[in-house]
């Protein structure tokens, strides 16, 4: 607390009062290390202040215009005061608890009451203001993400206000941009996927970011139960795995957790799964999720029940090869929540941890090149290949690389002069 209050001080040795804001008191009042510091400034003038303490740049891009830099070791990112006073400021923001802030001389500012709603975990708007709700809609799903995130319970008038919006205005949230949604959306499943998604469908919000889910509370899984609920309840497994940090790249596995039975009810057509790899992609990239991670959650999809039968190291190279390291972990990863689902971990056990060990000893002698090259993922370049065995550039060349990255997934090889002396051999 002591340097975010020096960083005050240096800010305001410019001549410019500054607070802390924003979610940077929430965490601090939550016990939560904030990633950045957030700051309103009294000035019209950021470039000013930029220059006064000599660091940081202005981003100019959107409506308030951002300080962003980094001072004593801490990144920041300040804002400029709504309104003419710091409680005019908190007024605009959207829940109580990120309505406080805190002064250079650690004085609290917090007219709405935001500290005893953290304590009591209650999320409120601020001043039971429902016109943030009318000035932008999206603060609904923003509320919901709160909630599932923080464990909190909505204020019962906020609710009422929140349920009465949908109610006459629900159409407006269609005009709301993919891409706002899906920060949101992305945000919410980070860390509680099935307590969001729960909220979202308790307030009807399903069918205007995600249609097809919605489809899927009628259709059965041949279980007893719909497709929706078994959807919940592996993201139910994957929250629990969350939380004890069994699960790397929570966004892909959680994403292909939501995504991964969209395509349940469609016909049993040949080009099925080419149907759903589209559906799955066209929602992401509506969501403006990153390629890459649309193309690990794909892998996962179409991998993970792959693995409920023995895989050669092999056929782990190839996938690795073909994908990528991370995204084979991660879909086995999937495949283990997916069997504790199904009911079925019982059954597969053995044999998940038998392909478990497997995978993991192709990684770390791709791993090993890594080490040895810093950072190379081969270790010859075709350029290299082509040096040594006197080949001009052609199939053939990248056949042998193919072979070589085999060889090494496979134990084959695991240093320069081995790779020398395999390469050799292929052309003997």
């Amino acid at each position: 607390m002591r340097n975010y209050l020096d960083i005050l001080k240096k800010i305001e040795e410019t001549g410019a009062k500054a607070w802390l804001v924003g979610d940077t008191v929430r965490m601090i009042e939550m016990g939560i290390q904030p990633e950045t510091i957030t700051l309103a400034i009294d000035s019209d003038d950021m470039y000013a202040v930029s220059q006064a303490i000599g660091t940081g740049t202005v981003d100019a891009r959107g409506p308030f215009p951002a300080l962003r830099g980094e001072l004593l070791g801490e990144s920041f990112r300040a804002f400029g005061l709504r309104g003419g006073t710091i409680e005019d400021d908190l007024s605009f923001r959207d829940f109580s608890i990120e309505a406080i802030a805190i002064r250079s001389d650690g004085g609290v500012v917090d007219p709405f009451g935001g500290r005893l709603d953290i304590r009591n975990r209650v999320l409120r708007l601020t001043g039971d203001n429902v016109e943030l709700i009318d000035s932008d809609p999206l603060r609904i799903l923003r509320m919901l993400r709160f909630a599932a995130e923080f464990n909190m319970d909505i204020f019962w008038k906020t609710d009422a206000d929140v349920r009465k919006f949908l109610d006459v205005q629900a159409e407006r949230m269609k005009s709301i941009p993919t891409e706002r949604w899906g920060r949101e959306i992305l945000k919410g499943i980070r860390h509680r996927p099935a307590r969001f998604i729960e909220y979202c469908d308790v307030y009807g919000l399903l069918p205007f970011f995600i249609p097809d889910l919605e489809k899927l509370k009628k259709a059965s899984d041949g279980k007893g139960n719909t497709i929706y609920g078994h959807i919940i309840h592996i993201l139910q497994i994957i929250e629990k795995r969350l939380e004890t940090n069994k699960i790397i790249q929570n966004d892909t596995v959680v994403l292909a957790g939501l995504l991964g039975h969209l395509n349940s009810v469609k016909p049993d057509l040949s080009d099925r799964d080419k149907q759903a790899d589209r559906m799955i992609t066209e929602y992401m990239t509506r969501w403006n999720i990153t390629s890459e991670t649309i193309s690990n959650v794909l892998a996962i999809i179409n991998n993970y029940r792959r693995f409920y039968e023995p895989v050669t190291e092999e056929m782990f190279c190839r996938q690795s090869l073909n994908y990528s390291r991370t995204a084979m972990l991660v879909a086995l990863q999937f495949a283990k929540c997916a069997a504790i689902a199904e009911g079925t971990v019982s059954k597969y056990r053995d044999v998940l941890d038998n392909n478990s060990w497997n995978l993991k000893q192709v990684l770390r002698r791709f791993k090993t090149v890594e080490l040895q090259t810093e950072g190379a993922s081969r270790y010859m370049t075709g350029r290299e290949v082509m040096h040594l065995l006197n080949m001009k550039p052609g199939k053939r060349v990248g056949e042998l690389l193919e072979g070589l990255d085999m060889a090494i997934g496979t134990g084959k090889v695991s240093s320069r002069k081995a790779a020398e002396e395999w390469l050799k051999s292929q052309t003997a």
